[in-house]
């Protein structure tokens, strides 16, 4: 459902600026495809900013009966940027809310079937695009972003019906802002299973997340992880 361009010309980035085409690297989109995968039931996007995920999704559940898609960020310019993708592409079909992922949620307990957190984290697996990132990073930097992703993810976790499914990702290639963050959660969690998220063999670790990185797949670096819900 894409196409791959070898290089950035003017006349893709006239196209980006009329909203014609959207901008967006292979393992994002993976992210999504996860999510939308036997697309059913009530939908969130926790951390959903820039929209580009949530688009694709919206686009997954178009059309199938008895759906509805929430999605939301923590900053105003957040969600008008997020409400500016879904303009642009044409997208009414996503519910837009502004709220902070760390503290209390403005939603029932076991509402949505599947709740995407894709956290906020160092994206070093970005840095091919983004080299500045490297200067900006500090060691120490990654264990308060561990803290604020497992927060998240707690958080998050309220929020899915019995049956359901929450997915965690990060464009993070660090072991602490990924497993370690799964390990503590599923040691806290016991009424969430892991389960093998919807992607290609190779891209699967031996403990069953999903991984992609730069060097191999020619890509973002990004991580997934899936939990169902005992129910």
């Amino acid at each position: 459902g894409a196409f791959v361009a070898p290089s950035i010309n003017p006349d893709l980035r006239r196209m980006a600026d009329a909203g014609e085409i959207y901008f967006q690297d292979e393992a994002s989109q993976l992210v999504a495809a996860v999510a939308g995968h036997n697309p059913t039931g009530r939908l969130l996007d926790l951390c959903a900013a820039p929209g580009g995920k949530t688009t694709q999704i919206a686009r997954a559940y178009s059309g199938v009966d008895g759906t509805l898609i929430v999605a939301g960020d923590l900053h105003e310019s957040r969600v008008n940027l997020l409400g500016s993708t879904c303009e642009r592409q044409n997208v009414d079909s996503v519910n837009i809310v502004r709220y902070d992922a760390e503290n209390l949620l403005p939603f029932a307990d076991e509402s949505f079937d599947t709740v995407l957190v894709d956290a906020p984290c160092s994206g070093t697996g970005t840095i091919r695009h983004n080299p500045e990132i490297r200067y900006f990073l500090d060691p120490s930097d990654f264990a308060g972003l561990a803290k604020k992703q497992l927060q998240i993810l707690r958080n998050a976790s309220y929020l899915v019906r019995p049956g359901g499914r929450l997915i965690y990702s990060t464009c993070s290639i660090q072991f602490e802002e990924n497993e370690q963050v799964c390990e503590a959660f599923l040691g806290t969690a016991s009424s969430f299973e892991q389960t093998r998220p919807h992607v290609p063999e190779r891209m699967l670790t031996s403990t069953g997340f999903a991984r992609t990185f730069p060097h191999r797949d020619q890509t973002d670096g990004f991580f997934i992880a899936q939990f169902r819900r005992r129910g």
